[in-house]
């Protein structure tokens, strides 16, 4: 992502779009995996997981290995709508938008998982 915690809605909105163009609106959709209020010791073990040998520091360093900065336009939950003005400001129309905001993964969801049997 350009500019990493420092981009712009616009540009994160339009990465968005090309991922969009280049895969297909059905196949992705926004993460589930936003890390609010938790200390830095969570982003360590994430970071230092059994699937691998080194430490992936992400955005940060072995001098600076903490949670990067949320960009002000996404700090926590209530900024969702933010990024649903954005999409639609590349041209998405509601549709798309909704697919990426979780239609998607509610469709996955109930395609792939069930009672067994």
């Amino acid at each position: 992502l350009k500019d990493k915690s420092d981009c712009t809605l616009d540009g994160f909105c339009e990465m968005v779009a090309r991922t969009a163009d280049r895969f297909g609106i059905d196949h992705f959709g926004i993460g589930s995996d936003l890390c609010q209020d938790q200390p830095d010791s969570i982003v360590e073990w994430m970071r230092t997981g059994r699937w691998t040998k080194d430490i992936d520091y992400g955005e940060g360093s072995a001098s600076n290995p903490g949670f990067p900065p949320m960009p002000g336009w996404f700090r926590d939950n209530r900024d969702f709508g933010n990024l649903e003005t954005g999409l639609r400001a590349t041209g998405m129309d509601d549709a798309d938008v909704a697919k990426i905001m979780g239609g998607n993964w509610y469709r996955f969801f109930a395609e792939n998982f069930g009672p067994a049997g």
